[in-house]
């Protein structure tokens, strides 16, 4: 790989633990002594449980003064926690907190027959865009009171990011207004609720579906029996560790991983390799059909997720990271006797057939994937 992999060991050991924890050998350091191996398993696994709930204290701590001083200026928004945290695939040092502050008064709604949800007239300021900026001024002054000794960064188009005095991760206000789709009159559920952001300087609003992607993802790592999630954290880890920018948001991985063929990343016992090799493959084959690539839509079906130039190039650039990093590992396995393969397909194949022990404390509850 073009970083050595003893640097990119590091990184990612760095990544995992919170700066205030003790430092510990964790389980995927233990199940392997060759280091491509240990950094691919490393990089699949979820963050610390501590580290995630720092992020989740945050979420809250902004939270609760958020509702409480827009109370005071006469407004009731709803909160709701989006992004990679809550669907356990950030990596730490890299995913921020993601926080969507929806403006209520007024629901817009896609006309529909048979809703059952009653809605109020409008009360708005008189339009999406005058909401939603609305309440982002609103926000922005009581976040100035509250954190006061933070930096409370308002110029990002459609977020206010919190950073500082005092905060252990980066928190990204979302200031937005709610969309509700005929399916979510008909269901109640809030999985089908869209959000409408705003971009503050052009006042272009920009629509999405944050719970049914969460949703999606949750659906299809339990169809992969966690390798889907697996996945996602390997990809984005090695996208952080590359040698040059990889423009590929944790979104686009996720996306792109939704549509990987289940039996390609199912995770099975002492088989995460499988995992790698089914990432490493699925990532081949977007490379090499542009096409396909480019047609394939998020989750949530708000747009295609290859659609510029800059994203496609990423794709391309990840895919040869990948490939670079199944080539180690099997480098690893056949020994230093034995005769590397050059064809893709053997790679995958010795990948799949590659069996890492469990721990035994990794046979009952303790297990960490």
């Amino acid at each position: 790989m073009a970083r050595r992999i003893d640097d990119r060991l590091a990184r990612l050991r760095q990544r995992r633990f919170d700066d205030s924890l003790p430092v510990m050998q964790e389980q995927y350091e233990k199940r392997s002594t060759n280091k491509a191996t240990r950094y691919a398993l490393g990089a699949m696994q979820q963050v610390d449980p501590r580290s995630t709930q720092i992020s989740h204290e945050e979420f809250e701590k902004v939270e609760r003064n958020l509702l409480e001083g827009l109370d005071k200026e006469g407004l009731q928004p709803k909160v709701r926690f989006q992004g990679s945290v809550p669907i356990n695939v950030h990596t730490r040092g890299v995913s921020d907190v993601d926080l969507l502050v929806i403006e209520g008064l007024y629901l817009r709604i896609e006309p529909c027959e048979g809703g059952q949800k009653s809605y109020l007239p409008y009360t708005g300021k008189g339009s999406l865009c005058d909401d939603v900026l609305y309440l982002r001024k609103k926000s922005k002054e009581v976040l100035d009171r509250r954190f006061w000794g933070a930096k409370v960064d308002g110029s990002p188009a459609k977020s206010i990011q919190l950073t500082e005095g005092g905060f252990r991760r980066k928190v990204d206000v979302v200031p937005s207004h709610w969309y509700d789709t005929a399916t979510y009159q008909m269901t109640l559920n809030d999985t089908y609720r869209g959000i409408d952001v705003v971009d503050q300087y052009t006042r272009e609003s920009f629509r999405n579906y944050p719970f049914l992607y969460m949703d999606k993802i949750n659906s299809k790592d339990r169809e992969t029996l966690g390798g889907a999630k697996m996945s996602i954290r390997l990809a984005k880890n090695v996208r952080n560790d590359a040698d040059g920018d990889i423009e590929l948001s944790s979104y686009d991985i996720g996306s792109l991983m939704f549509h990987c063929p289940s039996e390609y990343i199912t995770s099975l016992p002492a088989r995460d390799l499988m995992v790698l090799s089914g990432t490493d493959r699925w990532f081949d084959e977007l490379a090499s059909d542009m096409s396909f690539a480019m047609s394939l839509e998020t989750p949530d079906g708000t747009r295609k997720i290859i659609d510029n130039v800059d994203r496609w190039t990423g794709l391309t650039k990840l895919s040869s990271e990948l490939n670079a990093l199944a080539s180690e590992v099997e480098r690893e396995i056949i020994g230093p006797f034995g005769t590397p393969s050059y064809d893709r397909g053997e790679i995958r194949k010795r990948l799949n057939d590659g069996q890492i022990p469990l721990l035994p404390d990794e046979f009952g509850l303790g297990a960490r994937f």
